[in-house]
């Protein structure tokens, strides 16, 4: 691919980024920064999108180092795990939504601390996003079916990662911080290494916090219920499941010391990098991507309009974050940087010709966006009659939350990878001079 257009400019700047947050020198570098016992019998529980890059990269740190880990267990988004060592075991979790796919891998993480790690043993939990779904298993007496129709709830609630995550961790198996108390009641020693795919990267927020007690008052929890956009039967429901969980604590010692060794900072970083080396000045936005995604495409375009006039260059903007989108039960395929950039087109199509030197890319870090076949798109204001052109109403599509097959319609998408690392989203987009009659 050669970066003749802004597209493809895009696109590389993107690829480019999202190879340099790679885990395997962040996970190298962290377990060098953890001090690690040699001589102790070592485990590692490798959990998220991330989790065979990261266990690929410390089983070569472990090879360098001359040590043999005991076994560990791998818990992803995919199919296959590639060759493992013996004592490892691995299983397929289910992402976003946890099914009997997730019962499964939250059972197996169980039966793993439970029988093989045992007094004095060390363990390294390679934590990275999507745990929650993965491991996603409900909480002592909570029934299969409640827990997943929370969960299903909180996806549609339109509330941040943080809250959504604050209510999430009280209802699963392994959140709130029980890994930790498991591993503390097995007499292990532990540390976290956490790639974020949280704004802000807090620990508590990162996987619904499996190593990190975060306890909260009922005042919390309906602080939170109240700003959810839900309907009254839902926020009941969710109510009444909060109450079942509530009897069954972390307990004592439900914390693990964390290392966050790659980030959404670290990705814009890489960038602006990226763009150096193709002559682009970046202008990074201070402003986390967070709130609903329709509202923030329209911030984004109506910012970089607003930044024409004075482009006697070509400039990269870049930002970084996790919007959200509200959507209703049984809503089409979308994703949330497609319905940010389908958004973002119309403001575009809306501003005429100071719109033609605008074009945006919008993407997941883990190379696939919400449930779809893509990664995220790339749009100009060209973008909007193009669905148009093909006999779509992409206002119609963006309000049923159809975002995919709009951008389809368009050729605007990005096909979705196997990225290996997730530290949330990526907007980037270029303004070049536009000349105006």
């Amino acid at each position: 691919m050669t970066d003749a257009t802004p597209r493809h400019r895009l696109e590389a700047i993107y690829r480019a980024a999202i190879d340099a947050v790679q885990p395997d020198r962040a996970v190298r570098a962290g377990l060098d920064e953890a001090s690690l016992d040699v001589h102790a019998e070592l485990h590692l529980l490798a959990i998220g999108k991330a989790a065979r890059t990261m266990l690929a990269s410390a089983f070569e740190w472990c090879a360098a180092k001359g040590i043999k880990p005991a076994g560990g267990v791998c818990i992803s988004h995919a199919s296959e795990a590639g060759r493992l060592p013996a004592g490892f075991v691995t299983v397929r979790g289910d992402h976003p939504h946890p099914r009997d796919g997730s019962a499964a891998a939250a059972a197996l993480l169980r039966a793993y601390v439970e029988t093989h790690i045992a007094d004095g043993a060390q363990v390294v939990v390679l934590l990275s996003g999507g745990t929650s779904a993965l491991i996603g298993a409900p909480v002592g007496a909570l029934q299969p079916d409640a827990y997943r129709e929370c969960c299903e709830v909180l996806l549609r609630s339109g509330l941040d990662i943080h809250a959504h995550n604050a209510l999430r961790r009280q209802l699963s198996a392994w959140g709130d911080g029980r890994l930790a108390s498991a591993l503390h009641a097995a007499g292990a020693r532990a540390t976290v290494l956490a790639i974020s795919d949280v704004p802000g990267d807090a620990p508590a927020s990162i996987g619904s916090a499996p190593c990190i007690a975060t306890p909260a008052s009922d005042g919390d929890n309906e602080a939170i219920l109240g700003a959810a956009r839900l309907t009254d039967p839902e926020r009941s429901a969710l109510r009444q499941s909060l109450g079942i969980a509530a009897a069954y604590p972390a307990g004592e010692f439900a914390t693990i010391p964390h290392r966050i060794i790659s980030s959404n900072r670290i990705a814009r970083d890489a960038v602006a990098a990226a763009a150096a080396e193709r002559g682009l000045r970046t202008v990074q936005m201070p402003e986390l991507l967070t709130g609903d995604a329709h509202a923030c495409g329209i911030t984004i375009a109506q910012q970089l309009l607003s930044y024409t006039a004075s482009a006697s260059d070509p400039v990269l903007y870049c930002w970084g974050g996790e919007p959200v989108v509200s959507i209703p039960a049984n809503a089409p395929a979308g994703g949330r940087m497609q319905a940010l950039a389908l958004a973002a087109a119309g403001a575009l199509q809306a501003a005429g010709a100071r719109a033609g030197g605008i074009t945006i890319l919008a993407a997941g870090s883990d190379g696939r966006d919400g449930t779809t076949d893509a990664a995220g798109a790339v749009i100009d204001a060209n973008t909007w009659d193009a669905v148009c052109g093909t006999g779509g109403d992409p206002a119609a599509l963006l309000n049923a939350y159809d975002s995919h097959s709009a951008l389809r319609r368009a050729h605007s998408l990005i096909p979705a990878f196997a990225s290996g690392t997730n530290v949330n989203d990526l907007v980037i987009a270029i303004v070049a001079p536009v000349l105006l009659a």
